[in-house]
């Protein structure tokens, strides 16, 4: 989503130490066999792709976005061909989601679109995991609850610094390897799905979770956030 300002140059008050800028999900679309997707995108809009799994969890994840005019075919021909070909010249044969209708995108229902951490994520904490992480009962040194520090909230924090949420855009690198960003490489979704002294997160709450990280994992789900 377009930033409106940045006072800073830094990702405060959007995250701690990692995503710059808001993501609206959109949905998802068939994968073939051989790897091929097929659809409409929205116009004019800046759009990045994530590769999933058969669990919805992240493989790859697009560092860059790519944008379409109004009436506009853009064909990919991968990350490491070189941008002046054409799909003919690299591929052996024509990729078989091509040979059908372009799909359209299905979103995910039930879930907001754009993740916000104290709306949506932090309800999934409390329900799962405060029990054991409050102030009470500090299981591993954790604090799991909403509480406000100076910008960001004590779950917010401690699941950044104890590197529980995968997201590395700030860093000077670009082609991760799979399985190292969002949802396929934050053992924060692992500690829902039962692998964790049993908790066992509902089917929504592990969607929101796996939505939210693959938006950056965001802290506020709003540039009014920004003051501005």
């Amino acid at each position: 989503l377009p930033k409106p300002v940045n006072f800073t140059g830094g990702m405060d008050p959007m995250s701690y130490a990692g995503t710059f800028t808001l993501e609206r999900v959109l949905g998802t679309v068939p994968v073939e066999p051989d790897g091929s997707a097929y659809f409409e995108a929205p116009a004019l809009r800046s759009l990045l792709f994530v590769a999933l799994d058969e669990k919805d969890r992240a493989v790859k994840r697009m560092q860059s976005f790519t944008t379409v005019v109004p009436g506009e075919t853009l064909g990919c021909v991968g990350c490491h061909e070189h941008r002046a070909l054409t799909q003919q010249a690299c591929m052996a044969r024509r990729p078989s989601a091509t040979a059908r209708a372009a799909s359209k995108i299905e979103p995910f229902h039930g879930v907001p679109d754009i993740p916000d951490f104290p709306r949506d994520i932090q309800p999934v904490l409390d329900r799962n995991c405060v029990k054991c992480h409050d102030y009470d009962k500090r299981a591993g040194g954790i604090i799991l609850t909403g509480d406000h520090g100076p910008m960001f909230s004590h779950s917010f924090y401690t699941l950044t610094v104890w590197r529980q949420i995968a997201d590395g855009r700030n860093m000077a690198r670009s082609n991760y390897a799979p399985r190292a960003l969002g949802s396929g490489g934050s053992p924060l979704v692992d500690k829902l799905d039962g692998a964790h002294h049993g908790v066992k997160a509902s089917p929504r709450d592990q969607l929101m979770v796996r939505l939210w990280l693959d938006c950056g994992a965001p802290y506020p789900g709003t540039y009014a956030a920004l003051g501005w």
